[in-house]
């Protein structure tokens, strides 16, 4: 018996009738990606006058469709209070010995962290491999990091699975950080290419804007404190950084075709001289949450938080005359939220036995802050969450004929979904791009820290889906040509009812959503008791 049948062995499941795509109003979804992604909105970025207007409108779509607030107070909004650290434009350097010819913004990348506003350090360069920390294999084991600055590559075995793979890759700079480390740098390679060209890294870090969120106290949220800033290196600067040594960047690159991707760390024998400097500011953005309460008495206080994120990246201005500058998002992610919106008008009208918490998320772009202040600062009891339906980004530009469902089958949502795409004419595929990581870099990942069993579905590439995707990413995403006319809103609407199949169904289950036995996430990020 496999881990899935296991999990289900004598439970039962009942699941209302599919919805047709039809009956989504797919008219209200598209008004909505239209409005959202309008030149009025000026990209949504987080704390800007464009992200609050955005969440204005939204929280007026809720009370317009009988959503209670779900806020702080009872409105429709969850202030958030960030930290915004912006790049300084002096005043960060890195100088490594032997390799002057090397310069930042072209061969290197720097952002301080929000532990520090500015600040400047000397210390030891050591490589870390993978710095993975995994059962029989430790790769920090050993390693002096204390007041070091780690220098890392991308990528990790074959035989762990997408989502716990993405997951050793985004919590790197917290096991360096545990270990002493103050600084964190990742070498460009070539499976790191697959995912990001250098290129479009040294365009953003032109853009460079960080966010967190701030304590009562004062102090800001972040997994790895004691690291002062991080950044990336070429492949170039890779290749010089270990040339002369046993391992060397050949070596790297090699070993990352390789099942176990078995990589040494050993310090580099040279030091560097950092300065960062950075323009610390505090402000508050809102999540936007409307609550639909629950009707069955017992199940009333378990909470299903639907969320999907608002904010984009803003107004990028650019020295040519004429060039679009606004940012609008409509894919990412104005079509989440007007998905989301929908599927809360008709979890309203059918009735749900637990209650749902409907969010759409501010600071995603910043790093999950928006949603990571949300898991941990819920505006109901901790413990009632139950469960997170993500929706981010779907790339809806074509006729889907299958889905990703990424978390689904590490839990008991499992048969909602399952239910759902079937119900749909839909089929499951593996996730086909592993190496990007995806479950950890939305905000599904928050609340999978906080120990809540998380679900994200995404569209998968069959049916010219490969082509299209990449189509997307290549040319639209992240630039200000994301805009309406892209979407396929037949195809949105199909997506919108599989969401709203999929929400309906959890928030009706009998069972209380679970982790299944054993399984990865419920042992690494446990509930703490009493929620």
């Amino acid at each position: 018996m496999n881990r899935l049948s296991a999990a289900l062995c004598g439970v039962a499941f009942v699941f209302a009738a599919p919805l047709a795509a039809q009956e989504v109003d797919s008219a209200a979804i598209q008004r909505d990606v239209t409005i959202l992604s309008h030149d009025n909105m000026e990209g949504r970025e987080a704390g800007t006058r464009g992200h609050e207007r955005a969440a204005g409108y939204v929280a007026g779509r809720m009370a317009a469709m009988g959503l209670r607030g779900g806020g702080d107070d009872g409105t429709y909004f969850q202030a958030v209070p960030l930290l915004r650290v912006e790049r300084a434009q002096e005043g960060n350097a890195i100088a490594i010995d032997g390799l002057e010819q090397f310069r930042l913004g072209t061969d290197l990348t720097l952002a301080g962290s929000a532990m520090q506003e500015s600040g400047s350090v000397e210390a030891e360069l050591v490589f870390v491999g993978y710095g993975l920390d995994l059962p029989g294999r430790n790769d920090l084991d050993g390693v002096d990091l204390n007041r070091k600055i780690a220098v890392r590559a991308y990528g990790g075995p074959r035989n762990l699975s997408s989502d716990e793979a993405a997951h050793y890759r985004s919590s790197i700079a917290e096991r360096v950080a545990a270990r002493g480390a103050i600084g964190l740098l990742l070498v460009w390679t070539p499976q790191r290419e697959g995912v990001q060209s250098w290129e479009r890294v040294i365009e953003g870090a032109n853009h460079s804007v960080g966010m967190t969120w701030v304590r009562p106290d004062g102090t800001p949220f972040s997994t790895s404190p004691g690291l002062l800033f991080s950044g990336s290196i070429s492949a170039e600067l890779g290749r010089a950084l270990l040339a002369g040594h046993e391992f060397d960047y050949d070596d790297l690159v090699a070993a990352e075709q390789t099942d176990e991707a078995l990589v040494p760390a050993f310090p580099l024998g040279r030091t560097a001289r950092v300065s960062w400097a950075s323009t610390f500011s505090r402000m508050d953005s809102p999540n936007v949450i409307g609550l639909i309460p629950g009707s069955d008495p017992d199940l009333a206080d378990e909470y299903l938080v639907l969320t999907a994120h608002l904010d984009h990246e803003g107004i990028r201005p650019t020295d040519e005359e004429g060039d679009d500058e606004i940012y609008n998002g409509a894919m990412d992610n104005a079509v989440g939220v007007s998905s989301l919106l929908e599927v809360a008008r008709l979890l309203s009208t059918a009735g749900t036995r637990r209650s749902v918490l409907v969010v759409a998320l501010t600071a995603e772009e910043k790093g999950l802050i928006g949603s990571s202040y949300n898991a941990a600062n819920p505006t109901v009891p901790a413990g009632q969450v139950v469960a997170n339906v993500n929706l981010d980004m779907p790339i809806v530009t074509y006729p889907f004929a299958d889905v990703v469902a990424m978390g689904a089958e590490r839990s008991n949502l499992y048969p909602a979904v399952e239910a759902a795409v079937a119900g749909g004419g839909l089929t499951f595929s593996p996730d086909p791009a592993p190496e990007q990581g995806y479950y950890t870099r939305s905000d599904q990942y928050s609340y999978v820290r906080n120990g809540i069993p998380a679900v994200n579905l995404d569209l998968g590439w069959a049916n010219g889906g490969e082509e299209a995707q990449k189509d997307f990413l290549a040319n639209h995403y992240h630039r200000a040509s994301d805009h309406a006319d892209l979407v396929d809103f037949t195809a949105l609407a199909r997506f919108t009812a599989a969401n709203f199949a999929i929400a309906r169904d959890i928030a009706n289950q009998a069972q209380r959503p679970a982790w299944n036995e054993g399984e990865f996430f419920g042992r690494i990020f446990p509930r703490t008791p009493g929620s």
